[in-house]
């Protein structure tokens, strides 16, 4: 059996366990060609992750019954020890993050996800008063909201255009997050439900996909991806216009995914270095992926519940290898973006009151 065959039957098995046991909405990220997948042998479960070096990165919450996470937790340690591999556990809850502390890991408040509760989530407020008249002035311009469905109809004209659109953003951005965030595999869904916005004259303006998390109830924003000329505004009412959909076929929640280090507490006594380090980065930083104006635009929607995310790591994982690790799990190879990093750690280190002065 080749080893692309392995990958598929691992990725296929680990779907399978996502699907019935997953409740966090970063585990169906790891569904890739990129990732490899840890399987528990006492414990029916599965950890996904990508490796960066020797640091074995994984996103999300493991996928297992809630009592038996720690066990799993044990196995997969146990056999990154044997391989010699450091974990790094990106973007997991509270409570995993306290499994791992016990476990003498390093943890880090790393994020915000913002959270579109449907059952009370509305337009309505002054918070929202920009993102409603974006909205409206799309609608009466002619914008329309189609679901595309790969698995039933393909349409390889449309999925063209899709790629282009994607080869044209990432052309812009410069850095894409290679492990955190995922693709549009019309080959392969894992339930993923695709949308696209067009202009009255039929052209796309937007192109969006959702993960599913929750046994289908409620769906993550993975995907986004809008014409760099097109009109303001046509993001958020893409995403309005998708998940008002979903709320009128019943589902619970939409997830607009994480905001990357917004939101660290450097004020609390208990703030580690680190952390102060990560809020420097979020306030100072912009390599071709901009963490403060993500934050920004998820903020626009007013969430109505913000989520606190942690990063776990392995204590012997030097400072600058973890930004790399935790921003491209290429970040090995990466001699740029690692040299970025180094030099901004150095000139922070040297001259720190150069970049305490900034608007929160």
């Amino acid at each position: 059996m080749s080893g692309m065959e392995n990958l598929s039957e691992d990725m296929e098995r680990a779907a399978q366990i996502i699907g019935a046991l997953g409740d966090d909405s970063q585990q169906c990220l790891a569904l890739n060609v990129e990732s490899s997948y840890f399987f528990g042998t006492e414990v029916c479960g599965v950890v996904p992750y990508a490796l960066a070096g020797r640091r074995s990165m994984s996103q999300g919450n493991p996928a297992c019954h809630a009592e038996d996470m720690g066990r799993l937790l044990d196995e997969y340690l146990a056999f990154c020890q044997e391989r010699g591999y450091r974990a790094v556990f990106n973007s997991v809850s509270a409570d995993v993050a306290d499994l791992l502390r016990e476990r003498n890991f390093c943890v880090l408040q790393y994020g915000e996800e913002a959270i579109l509760d449907l059952n009370s989530y509305s337009l309505s407020g002054r918070e929202k008063g920009a993102l409603r008249r974006n909205v409206a002035k799309l609608n009466r311009a002619g914008t329309t909201l189609e679901e595309y469905c790969p698995e039933t109809a393909r349409d390889l004209s449309l999925e063209k255009k899709l790629f282009e659109l994607e080869e044209q953003w990432f052309a812009d951005k410069k850095l894409k997050l290679t492990y955190s965030i995922g693709g549009l595999q019309f080959e392969k869904t894992y339930g993923r439900r695709y949308f696209v916005t067009r202009d009255a004259e039929g052209q796309i303006l937007t192109a969006l996909s959702f993960l599913p998390y929750r046994q289908g109830s409620a769906y993550c924003v993975d995907v986004m991806y809008r014409k760099l000329d097109g009109p303001t505004g046509a993001m958020e009412h893409a995403i309005i216009s998708a998940a008002m959909k979903m709320r009128d076929e019943g589902l619970k929640e939409v997830s607009l995914n994480i905001a990357p280090l917004a939101g660290i507490d450097t004020t609390r006594p208990d703030t580690c270095r680190t952390e102060k380090l990560m809020d420097e980065i979020f306030n100072n930083m912009d390599f071709g992926y901009d963490f403060k104006n993500l934050y920004r635009f998820k903020s626009k929607f007013d969430p109505n519940v913000w989520k606190t995310r942690y990063l776990v790591y392995d204590r012997r994982i030097p400072l600058v290898r973890l930004a790399t690790s935790i921003t491209n799990t290429k970040g090995a190879a990466d001699v740029g973006l690692y040299m970025r990093y180094k030099r901004f750690f150095v000139s922070l280190l040297l001259f720190p009151n150069r970049y305490r002065e900034y608007p929160k």
